[in-house]
């Protein structure tokens, strides 16, 4: 992969991660159902974890201007979380069943890019942020689960993912 993609590729990463962060820990903090705000304050502390790991892995080369790639993945991201989801439920539905989603195939598909020893550093933090993706979605499943009826779920999913069918990692 060339090194300009990869730096792209980084920032977006770094932007998705420290926006999640950030709203999660406004959801987490407006949350009346105390399991629910943990799991919250959890994923938001995971996320930011992610967030210094791109971080690091960002070029640190003046040319690239790396700082300057940290931006949206998509138009759409900077929107999402300010008004696409209101309630517990919602919010649940977001984060499980359109966010991790799209960002796990997204990881996925750039690991499958990444060169084998050029970029060994990517592909092995590409690895550990896919498996606490599905930790993350497999608790947030079982919270949700608590908390909607299957049918409501896939309604609530399917209304959202149409609205945010634009975004892409």
């Amino acid at each position: 992969m060339m090194i300009e993609d990869l730096t792209d590729a980084v920032g977006r990463y770094v932007w998705l991660q420290r926006h999640l962060a950030e709203s999660l820990r406004l959801w987490g903090a407006g949350e009346e159902d105390g399991a629910v705000a943990v799991y919250l304050h959890e994923t938001a502390r995971r996320f930011a974890e992610h967030r210094t790991g791109w971080e690091a892995l960002l070029a640190d080369s003046p040319a690239l201007g790396a700082t300057e790639r940290v931006r949206a993945p998509s138009p759409g991201w900077e929107e999402l979380f300010r008004g696409a989801a209101t309630g517990t439920s919602d919010r649940l539905v977001v984060l499980l069943h359109v966010v991790l989603p799209r960002m796990r195939a997204s990881l996925e598909r750039f690991a499958t890019q990444l060169g084998d020893v050029a970029e060994a550093a990517e592909d092995r933090f590409c690895a550990i942020v896919v498996e606490d993706l599905q930790g993350i979605e497999a608790r947030g499943l079982t919270l949700l689960d608590e908390r909607t009826t299957a049918p409501s779920q896939r309604r609530m999913a399917a209304r959202l993912g149409r609205r945010l069918a634009d975004l892409s990692c």
